[in-house]
């Protein structure tokens, strides 16, 4: 099998485990309500595996509505700040610290759930996996958001992050695309939320970047010069108003069979 692209390698993955990156997670936009309403249909209130949970946003949500979570992430760091988040104590919610390729699990589960993760795992051992770990009507439901949109903006941030990024190999690819192109994931149905009101400050939106596998804080050579410039990048193109901006995040759910 073609191998993932690069950009992807479990080393660059591996910075989810810092624990400035996990404590940064917490100034992402959240995805959109009409995303999680779409989760909670594809759910049909059956268990849900929630595999690469982060900080566990996907999980912590979907739980009021669904019979139980088990929720996998390899980051103690990203577990730590989960469990205790709003609803991390849900008693139908059970954080599993390791690989989702390996973890103990129970299955059957009604859906799979994979938010902004799924580029991370060992396809040729997770897909085949995810399918065992279906009940017979089960669906993997793959999760991204879209929240850096202002076309004006990605336009000067770009030679920023060129000069910045520790991921070397990045590449602006679509994992399902991927997935789809190696025979590993059969697409079945996809929503796209409207867009979701998002109001940061300018610290929350440069201290976000953090948060991205390409700007680890303690991994950077120049963190502060990086924050700085994004600072500048964003300032000279947006306008706030009472100190936060006008912002928006669009929540995307493809869903469909692992093959």
């Amino acid at each position: 099998m073609e191998a993932k692209p690069p950009g992807w390698h479990e080393r660059y993955g591996a910075v989810f485990a810092d624990g400035d990156v996990a404590a940064a997670y917490r100034l992402r936009p959240a995805y959109p309500d009409e995303t999680l309403a779409t989760l909670v249909r594809l759910a049909g209130g059956g268990r849900v595996l929630d595999a690469g949970c982060g900080t566990g946003e996907l999980a912590r949500r979907l739980a009021p509505h669904v019979e139980h979570v088990d929720a996998v992430d390899v980051s103690a760091a990203m577990l730590a700040e989960a469990r205790t988040s709003p609803g991390g104590d849900a008693a139908n919610v059970r954080w599993l610290g390791g690989r989702i390729e390996d973890v103990h699990l129970e299955p059957p589960y009604a859906l799979v759930t994979a938010g902004d993760s799924v580029h991370w795992f060992d396809w040729r051992v997770a897909m085949p996996r995810f399918r065992t770990l279906l009940g017979s009507d089960g669906l993997l439901a793959i999760v991204q958001r879209d929240w850096l949109r202002d076309q004006r903006l990605r336009e000067r941030l770009r030679p920023i992050y060129g000069r910045h990024s520790i991921n070397r190999d990045f590449a602006p690819l679509d994992p399902v695309g991927e997935l789809e192109r190696r025979g590993l994931f059969v697409r079945e149905g996809e929503s796209v939320s409207a867009p979701s009101p998002w109001s940061p400050t300018l610290a929350e939106l440069v201290e976000g970047h953090f948060s991205m596998s390409g700007f680890a804080r303690a991994r950077m050579r120049d963190p502060d010069i990086f924050a700085d410039e994004v600072r500048e990048a964003v300032a000279a193109t947006l306008r706030a108003t009472d100190g936060r901006y006008s912002l928006d995040v669009v929540g995307t759910v493809i869903w469909g069979r692992p093959a």
